[in-house]
C-alpha cells in the first residue's frame, strides 16, 4: 500500500516536472519595446552618443566628474560604515572574551565551593557517627 502511494507521487512529480520543462519558453520577462538585446557596452555606448548630442562636451565631462565624485564619496561612506562595524565587532569580542572568562573563573569557584560543602558535611557525618558510637558504648 504505501509502495503504490510512493510509486504514484513520484511519478506524478516527475510528469508535473517535465510539463512545467516543456512549457517554458525563455525569459519571463522579456523585453517589449526593445529589438535588441540589451548588452552593457551597447546601452553605455547609446547614452554617451545621445547625451554629447544634447548637451556641449564640456557639460558632460562635468556630470560624469560630478557622477564620480558622488561615487567615490558613497565608496569612502561604506567603507568607514565597514571599519566602524569592524571596529564594534571587535569591541564586542573583547567583551565576550572577558565575560567568558570571568564565568570560567566563577565556574572554578563554584565547583571548589561545592567540593568544600561535601567535604564539610563528610566530616560532620564522621563526627556524628563517633558520638553515636560512644553513646552506645557509654
Amino acid at each position: 500500500m504505501k509502495k503504490n502511494i510512493i510509486h504514484t507521487t513520484l511519478i506524478a512529480t516527475l510528469l508535473l516536472g517535465a510539463a512545467q520543462i516543456s512549457l517554458a519558453d525563455g525569459m519571463p520577462y522579456e523585453p517589449v519595446f526593445e529589438s535588441e538585446p540589451i548588452s552593457e557596452s551597447s546601452s553605455v555606448t547609446t547614452t554617451a552618443a545621445s547625451s554629447q548630442t544634447a548637451a556641449p562636451a564640456n557639460l558632460v565631462n562635468t556630470d560624469t566628474s560630478v557622477d564620480e565624485d558622488k561615487l567615490q564619496n558613497a565608496l569612502i561612506q561604506l567603507d568607514s560604515a565597514q571599519v566602524e562595524i569592524r571596529n564594534n565587532l571587535i569591541k564586542y569580542k573583547n567583551e565576550y572574551s572577558e565575560i567568558d572568562n570571568k564565568y570560567k573563573i566563577i565556574q572554578a569557584e563554584r565547583k571548589a565551593k561545592k567540593q568544600q560543602v561535601k567535604d564539610t558535611e563528610k566530616r560532620i557525618k564522621t563526627l556524628e557517627k563517633t558520638k553515636e558510637k560512644i553513646r552506645k558504648s557509654m
